[in-house]
């Protein structure tokens, strides 16, 4: 006995293979903010990581982004008192698996610097690598405007003092505009 939901998902496959949501040469602008829970002296506090990206498309389903981000642990509650921001600059290649009409969905590899405000014996900031491995969706709201959510692995490592300043993956959300 055949499954006849399965032969309407083949055919609505392969019926909009030429339809996609992004196409060479296209542009974003995004803006996404995620959570940032931390541990400080054995004290919770609560931030947030605000991400801004610039994409471009070198293909239909391969584009190059270049996130700037800005990080405070202590945005919405310091209950440890120790507040550290950091901020930088993470480019990266974000490969669409899925690029329709009104859903695409990604994965992206990125390396950048950054820097943050860790004050370390006489060094008022200190250097850091950020690594980011992850994948996205992207849903269509209107003609220009799309709604987004990545969530990404990444590792910022300080390297000027050796040790890693964060660790692990963030529901990033957020709206794009294609210009």
């Amino acid at each position: 006995m055949q499954k006849p939901w399965l032969l309407i998902l083949c055919f609505l496959l392969v019926a909009s293979v030429g339809i996609s949501q992004f196409s060479n040469n296209d542009k974003l602008l995004s803006v996404t903010v995620a959570p940032y829970p931390t541990e400080s002296l054995d004290q919770e506090d609560f931030g947030i990581i605000v991400k801004a990206d610039v994409e471009f498309f070198l293909a239909n389903r391969l584009s190059l982004v270049t996130s700037a981000f800005y990080s405070s642990n202590t945005a919405f509650k310091n209950a440890s008192g120790l507040s550290l921001n950091a901020y930088g600059i993470v480019p990266s290649l974000q490969y669409y698996i899925l690029n329709k009409e009104r859903l695409s969905l990604n994965i992206l590899a990125g390396y950048g610097f950054g820097f943050t405000d860790r004050t370390i014996n006489t060094a008022q900031n200190s250097a850091m690598t950020i690594v980011t491995l992850g994948a996205g969706i992207t849903y269509k709201v209107s003609e220009r405007l799309y709604a987004k959510l990545q969530i990404p692995y990444f590792k910022a490592q300080n390297i000027s003092f050796d040790f890693t300043e964060v660790e692990g993956t963030a529901p990033f959300l957020g709206l794009s505009y294609r210009l």
